[in-house]
């Protein structure tokens, strides 16, 4: 499908802003954009507390990820980190 469109500037400049972030063509952006309004739409999408519509968007092209570690790597994750090369380079 072809699309042409005059967007005003600050909906023109988020989509440029989203394109550089994202570093994917407009085509994709559009897409994830398009299927992100969609799934909002549906019925029964506002039950409970889903997901928002941008991590979501960010999700389906790849852009958020995630790991499986302890519950508590937020508030303890200074004492996982291994500073012994800063402490031995000013040793020296």
């Amino acid at each position: 499908m072809h699309i042409e469109a005059d967007l005003d500037p600050i909906r023109g400049q988020r989509l440029r802003a989203l394109q550089d972030r994202l570093k994917r063509p407009l085509e994709e952006v559009l897409g994830v954009a398009i299927d992100a309004a969609f799934r909002d739409l549906e019925p029964g999408a506002q039950q409970g507390e889903p997901p928002s519509s941008l991590f979501e968007a960010l999700d389906a092209i790849g852009f958020v990820g995630c790991i499986e570690d302890d519950e508590e790597l937020a508030s303890d994750y200074k004492s996982r980190i291994d500073f012994s090369v800063k402490t031995e380079s000013s040793d020296k």
